[in-house]
């Protein structure tokens, strides 16, 4: 095998070499970028190395010895350094040729050695993967591999050109034995074999053994000629010579099938590495990669699958010598079939009897059944890319199948490399899609743009004309804009420059009403009584207004829901009753028996646009009848007819009446007042929900309005209002009374008894409530706001309230003071829930029961136990303790009622034992008893832990010390203790705690609770900071402060307010505007929060903006509460009362 002389050109011929392997200035250029990253790691690659190589025992002979293993390991990083660095020149390929001849000499096998680099090559790989630094990974990757690729070529070829010169030495030396042996067959005896020294076996035995040399000269001749099949048969069992010449023979014979296969293993995975460089596509590479192993591996069929879906499925990328009817499945669940089940196992699979009716093998004049099948998972960083299936009309050896598992995760990683490109060019083709389609829409916006200013010039041109021709036009067109612009202005600024003027006049219409002084006259008073009622009017106005715009805008949103009739008309009749009562007119609902129970609709809407039609019938009618029919159109359709005897309506003014700010009356002595909006509004609102608003009217014959909409509305979904303000729609019900968060009872309550409100943001936990309810009895409605809850509350007038104080439009603690000064529903017990610990403050104001969350499901039964008993006991118990008989006879006089029992003693043992022996609601306790003093009652009391104690009323006329003041804050910790210093504020705190009925209070007492409240007495010598840059709303707001004691400080915008603050330091409560030059309210209340000492002083929030997200913002800033403009003055007032501090 003499190939000398080829190697060695073809070693030398570098520039040859580099481009038959692919490599060009690029490629050395990538590895030198990777090199400029990785050399500093070559020490941790060549650890990696060695504990890798440490794992094959028969390098144990190369690596034994500290010091052999640091040289080998220091010669091993200086030839990676020298390879990073990529300077492929003559020198380059003679030191690779060098390492070669090493090789070669201490018989190091090439398949280890190609094993070694391709460990190499995926160490380089996962760390040019992981270096975020290189700016083209795949394609770094790839460079290294062929740089591999070259240097291993050039050590195979090197090690064949050495073992072919190795050989050329032993026949030459084979032909000096000849000869030595002819010339002693011819009788020279003085020739000598040469022994080369102690292995030289055969040199000595010919010497002894001349006669046999002949023979073996040559069986050794055939040997130098290349003939490995020669063989030396021993002459005896003692032919020494004869059996080393055996055993030579047979080693040189494997190492030439060895060095062979090594060969054949390199040539395929260059090739291969050839065949998959580029930028080819995955279904390219699939027929490269298939072509090059059939033909390699001398295989008739094949097929290619890539793993698609995240893994789950394989698919056919493709096929060598096969067609679609040949029965390869486009695609492969992963377990389904061999190469399924393949992927999944991760393991080579061999079919060695391929079964009949398995695919064949087909050439032009015939066809076969493959003997054997081969089905390779291909793996790249520990996860399978694809499946290569393999079919041969022979068996597949050993090392074919070697050779696949060395070359499968090339293949992984070309896959890998493929189908990155390919994510890469949709993404390009996808932006630039993009942008071709941005261009053509800048295109058409330039078209839309000329086409729009040809019409501008047009119009342009049009307009002088006209106003050239047209004096009066123009000026009407003038004037059209300006009230066009004056429309949007005033729309712009409604929520804000309308409700802060109209806030102070209602305020102080309010307070002049109230006539506390007493210093009006009932004249004065109705004037005052008659400017809130056009303040409320004008709140009316623009609610309407602004729901006008909405609708304008398509802005209203419909919350269609399932809508009960009966719901529906009673409450219109508890509504227009009274008031057609009051007018002397009969009012009559009218349902059909043929009308359905529920429909689906937009109860809140409907309300709305029934009641504007009963206001109309009620405003035009002085004598007769209004009457309301409900009754099915046909079978989609519902109509509510609205009947009246009123003036009736011209039919020319049918459908003027329907157009905003138009009436049928326009002039300017019309006998009826209104804006002409109502009816606009409700027909835009029939629209909506997909009906029409009929009209039926003649002059002095009455009105009929027809409501026709479907049985069935479909929702619609319109955009929300981007900066709209948020009316308080005066006689509209809330979206929450007409359609709860949480289904609830309140459809099916016949009887007001035995239900129970839950005030609950928290749909999932209101539900448990709910369901708690119902197990005992209750029926239970639900809200999920503070103003629900109070609607809910005076609407149903419910048994029992459970109340959450963390509510998302105002405080809980203001809907219980609320509540608890409503005469209505104060007698109605209240159980608290809150995450926060008010405890005390929750007590102090009437509730029952106060339970932190989270809570247990015993704990919510134990507090719907407690709500039971105080329903169901229909006698309260009083114990009073007073030393004075006098005083004691009128106390209990003073409190006695047919469903209270009073017990009253005159010293504090007497009352311990009462308090052992019975259960009481409520304890007057007078401070000065002849055996201890209350205070050390008191004290006793919180010590004792065998009953509960009830709320404590301190009943005295004096007032309290310092020391006492600070004696009753400590034991307030314990034990309820309210101060009542005249018989009003005794009657008052009492009905409050035994949650009486004011209704059924006796006429002297329910006068009492009356001066009890016009005596408030929670502002008395308050300092109160009103920060607010609007005067009239200063003006207002001071004047109701003053009037009930309050000292109020002003400040006009947040720098005033942080400088009145270090001013006056005793300021007890701040209400903050939000809307105000310098500084707003915000940043005032931010900068509050900051300074030491004033995180508990109480903040309430002032605005006109009323915008969704206000609360938040201004709890957020720090506002304990938050209130919109215009101000409800009782509103204000109970949140006063609930944040000031005690």
């Amino acid at each position: 095998m003499s190939t000398t002389g080829t190697s060695l050109n073809y070693l030398v011929d570098h520039s040859s070499l580099r481009a038959s392997h692919g490599l060009d200035d690029s490629t050395f250029d990538d590895v030198r970028a990777v090199g400029g990253s990785m050399s500093a790691r070559v020490p941790e690659l060549i650890d990696d190395f060695y504990e890798w190589l440490s794992s094959f025992p028969e390098f144990g002979q190369f690596l034994s010895g500290e010091r052999l293993l640091a040289r080998l390991k220091a010669k091993q990083g200086d030839y990676w350094r020298d390879f990073l660095r990529a300077g492929v020149d003559e020198a380059y390929v003679e030191r690779r040729r060098v390492i070669g001849q090493v090789h070669a000499r201490i018989e190091l096998g090439l398949l280890i050695y190609l094993l070694a680099m391709e460990f190499i090559s995926a160490w380089l790989t996962r760390a040019i993967e992981a270096d975020e630094s290189l700016r083209d990974r795949p394609t770094a990757a790839l460079s290294i591999r062929k740089l591999i690729a070259f240097d291993s070529a050039i050590v195979v070829d090197t090690y064949g050109a050495r073992t072919a010169r190795s050989l050329e030495e032993h026949r030459k030396r084979l032909e000096h034995v000849a000869g030595v042996m002819q010339a002693v067959t011819e009788g020279d005896l003085s020739h000598r074999i040469i022994v080369t020294g102690p292995e030289d076996v055969l040199g000595r035995s010919l010497n002894d053994m001349v006669q046999s040399l002949s023979n073996i000269a040559r069986e050794m001749e055939l040997i130098a000629r290349g003939d490995y099949a020669a063989h030396a048969s021993p002459r005896c069992e003692k032919d020494e010579l004869g059996v080393s010449l055996q055993a030579m023979t047979r080693a040189l014979r494997e190492a030439a099938e060895k060095n062979e296969q090594q060969m054949w293993v390199a040539e395929t995975q260059t090739a291969l590495g050839q065949a998959m460089s580029g930028n080819p596509s995955v279904r390219e590479l699939s027929q490269r990669v298939l072509s090059l192993l059939c033909r390699a591996l001398d295989a008739q069929v094949g097929a290619q699958y890539v793993v698609e879906d995240g893994g789950e499925t394989l698919r056919l990328t493709g096929i060598y010598a096969a067609s679609a009817g040949d029965g390869a499945p486009d695609t492969w669940k992963l377990g389904e079939g061999l190469v399924g089940q393949a992927a999944q196992e991760n393991r080579r699979i061999v079919l060695k009897e391929v079964p009949e009716d398995s695919i064949r093998i087909r050439w032009g004049l015939g066809e076969a059944l493959p003997r054997s099948l081969v089905v390779l998972p291909v793996v790249h960083e520990g996860e399978v890319r694809g499946v290569i299936e393999l079919g041969s009309l022979k068996q597949f050896s050993g090392q074919q199948l070697d050779l696949l598992d060395i070359v499968a995760p090339s293949v992984g990683q070309a896959i890998s490399a493929a189908e990155t490109r390919a994510r890469i060019q949709q993404l390009l083709e996808e932006s630039r899609a993009q942008g071709e389609e941005l261009t053509t829409q800048q295109d058409e916006l330039r078209q839309v743009n000329d086409t729009l200013e040809e019409h501008t010039h047009a119009l342009e041109l049009q307009k002088e004309s006209l106003l050239s021709t047209e004096t009066v036009l123009r000026q009407k067109a003038a004037e059209l804009e300006r009230t066009s612009r004056y429309k949007s202005e005033f729309l712009a600024n409604m929520s804000h420059e309308l409700r802060t003027p109209l806030n102070s006049s209602l305020i102080l219409a309010k307070l002049l009403s109230d006539n506390k002084d007493g210093n009006l006259s009932p004249e004065q008073v109705k004037y005052a009584q008659s400017i809130s009622a056009a303040g409320n009017d004008l709140l009316t106005l623009i609610n309407d207004i602004l729901d006008l715009s909405k609708i304008e805008a398509g802005k209203i949103d419909l919350d269609i829901a399932p809508v009960a009739i009966s719901r529906l008309v009673s409450g219109l009749e508890r509504r227009f009753e009274p008031l057609a009562s009051e007018r002397k007119l009969e009012f009559r609902i009218i349902v059909n028996p043929s009308c359905p129970q529920t429909i689906e609709t937009d109860l809140q809407r409907v309300q709305q646009i029934l009641s504007n039609l009963l206001s109309n019938a009620l405003k035009f009618t002085e004598k007769g009848a209004i009457r309301l029919l409900v009754a099915p159109k046909d079978s989609r359709r519902i109509a509510f007819t609205v009947e009246d005897t009123g003036i009736g309506i011209p039919a020319d003014q049918h459908e003027v009446i329907f157009k905003a700010f138009q009436q049928a009356d326009g002039t300017t002595n019309r006998k009826f007042g209104g804006t002409g909006l109502g009816l606009s509004i409700s027909r835009e609102f029939a629209e909506l929900l997909g009906g029409e608003i009929r009209i039926h009217s003649m002059p002095g014959e009455g009105s009929v309005f027809t409501l026709l909409i479907p049985l069935r509305a479909e929702t619609v979904v319109a955009a929300a209002p981007s900066a709209s303000p948020k009316a308080e729609a005066a006689p509209q019900p809330s979206a929450e009374v007409a359609r709860p968060f949480v289904e609830d009872d309140r459809d099916s309550i016949t009887d007001p008894r035995r239900v129970v409100l839950v005030v609950e943001d928290d749909p999932v936990f209101a539900e448990i409530l709910r369901d708690l309810a119902r197990e005992r009895g209750f029926k239970c409605i639900i809200a999920g706001t503070a103003d629900g809850g109070l609607r809910l509350a005076r609407e149903y007038r419910p048994e029992a309230v459970v109340l959450d104080i963390g509510l998302p439009d105002q405080s809980g603690l203001t809907v219980l003071e609320l509540l608890k000064r409503d005469s209505s529903i104060r007698h109605a017990p209240i159980h608290v829930l809150s995450v926060h610990d008010y405890q005390q403050v929750a007590r102090q104001m009437g509730a029952v029961g106060y339970i932190l969350k989270p809570v247990k499901r015993e704990q919510l039964v134990s507090a719907f136990r407690l709500l039971e008993e105080r329903i169901s006991r229909d006698v309260k118990a009083i114990l009073i303790v007073e030393d004075e008989a006098v005083q004691r006879g009128a106390l209990t006089n003073l409190l006695a009622s047919d469903d209270i029992d009073i017990v009253a003693v005159a010293t504090a043992e007497e009352a311990l034992q009462q308090m052992h022996s019975t259960t009481f609601d409520c304890v007057v306790l007078d401070l000065m008893l002849p055996d201890v003093s209350g205070f050390e009652l008191l004290d006793r009391m919180s010590q004792d832990e065998s009953y509960s104690i009830p709320p404590v009323i301190i009943y005295t006329a004096r007032s309290l010390t310092v020391d006492e003041e600070q004696t009753l804050r400590r034991l307030s910790k314990s034990i309820i203790v309210k101060g009542a210093r005249s018989p009003e504020r005794l009657i008052e705190e009492v009905t409050l705690f035994l949650h009486q009925a004011e209704s059924e209070l006796s006429p002297e007492k329910q006068h009492m609770l009356r001066v009890a409240r016009d005596r408030e007495t929670v502002l008395d010598g308050r300092r109160i900071l009103l920060v607010e840059d609007d005067v009239r709303n200063i003006f207002s707001l001071t004047a109701m402060l003053e009037r009930d004691g309050a000292v109020v400080h002003i400040a006009r915008n947040g720098r005033e307010a942080l400088a009145r603050l270090d001013q006056e330091p005793s300021i007890d409560f701040i209400l903050m505007d939000i809307m105000m030059p310098e500084m707003d309210g915000l940043e005032a209340m931010r900068e509050i929060r900051k300074r030491e000492g004033s995180t508990s002083l109480p903040i309430i929030a002032l605005t006109a903006k009323a915008m969704a997200d206000d609360r938040q913002q201004c709890l957020e800033a720090g506002a304990n509460d938050y209130i919109a403009k215009p101000i409800d003055v009782e509103k204000l007032l109970s949140l006063i009362r609930v944040w000031m501090p005690k």
